[in-house]
């Protein structure tokens, strides 16, 4: 009989029938595919996965040391916006002492001058009044005199 038969069944199917006789080359074949598998896994297989094992050990030392980095990094620019703050927060303080201060100079200066001021309006008050005094005086003085000169014109 033929290995491969073919046979027609009772539902209207064709079916093929293969009868394989084991024999030394497919036991030969089994021993070169197995022999393929490990030379291949030995000189190909292992040293691919080796190097990918490798390359991924180096990416998961990169992204943590990235990740360190980066966490120094916010953090010093944690300490840094800190320090700025305080830096903003101690100049605003300066300022404001300083514009106080700045107020209470301004107002004794005004303080000062105003009294300066009524000093010298007080000393110009005070001359006025000997210059009106003495004027005052003159005036009497040239009064009587008109008036007795006129009297005199007058009675002569």
């Amino acid at each position: 009989m033929d290995p491969m038969a073919l046979k027609f069944s009772l539902f209207g199917t064709w079916n093929w029938q293969l009868n394989i006789v084991p024999d030394a080359t497919v036991l030969i074949t089994f021993v070169l595919v197995w022999v393929l598998v490990i030379v291949l896994s030995r000189v190909f297989f292992k040293p691919i996965r080796r190097i990918l094992d490798e390359r991924a050990s180096r990416i998961e030392k990169a992204n943590a040391e990235t990740e360190k980095t980066l966490a120094a990094y916010e953090q010093d620019l944690r300490r840094i916006e800190e320090g700025l703050k305080e830096a903003r927060a101690t100049a605003a303080a300066i300022r404001e002492q300083a514009e106080l201060e700045a107020l209470k100079e301004k107002t004794r200066l005004l303080q000062e001058i105003q009294v300066e001021c009524r000093a010298q309006v007080d000393k110009a008050k005070a001359e006025l009044d000997q210059q009106v005094k003495a004027l005052k005086k003159e005036l009497d003085a040239t009064t009587e005199e008109l008036s007795e000169d006129i009297e005199r014109k007058i009675l002569n």
